[in-house]
């Protein structure tokens, strides 16, 4: 069981400045090849956010386990992205991370972690919500 007292840690914030090259291995991994996302100050496709976490800080993985939960029990359930203003090739995205709620239902306990993101100029670019499931 997921010890309801973990809600509201906050993870050490994780940098990455996102580089065409990465953008480019992101469209070819989910074979998007829609000319606005390429180039040296194009957009990022909006699934891109979630490798943030992968290529500069531990993903949830690590998240996960600095609460004591067992990978193999996990399940990811939800994950959804609210962009504020544009991330471009170029930016340098800083996320903070904290577990902002933990419920049990039906003999599963639910971690919800959300994320917020900022550029290199201090402004708010996009929120990230990620629900994970632990089953017993």
């Amino acid at each position: 069981m997921v010890d309801p007292e973990v809600k509201g840690k906050v993870y050490e914030p994780f940098t990455m400045k996102v580089e065409a090259g990465k953008v480019r291995e992101f469209l070819l991994a989910t074979g998007n090849d829609n000319p606005v996302y390429q180039g040296e100050e194009a957009p990022v496709p909006p699934t891109f956010a979630t490798v943030f976490r992968f290529w500069a800080g531990g993903g949830l993985e690590d998240a996960l386990q600095q609460i004591g939960v067992e990978m193999t029990k996990v399940l990811h359930g939800e994950q959804e992205y609210e962009y504020l203003a544009p991330i471009r090739v170029g930016d340098t995205i800083t996320g903070t991370t904290r577990i902002s709620d933990v419920y049990s239902r039906a003999g599963m306990d639910f971690v919800e972690f959300t994320t917020q993101y900022m550029n290199q100029r201090g402004d708010a670019v996009l929120n990230d919500r990620a629900l994970v499931i632990v089953r017993e």
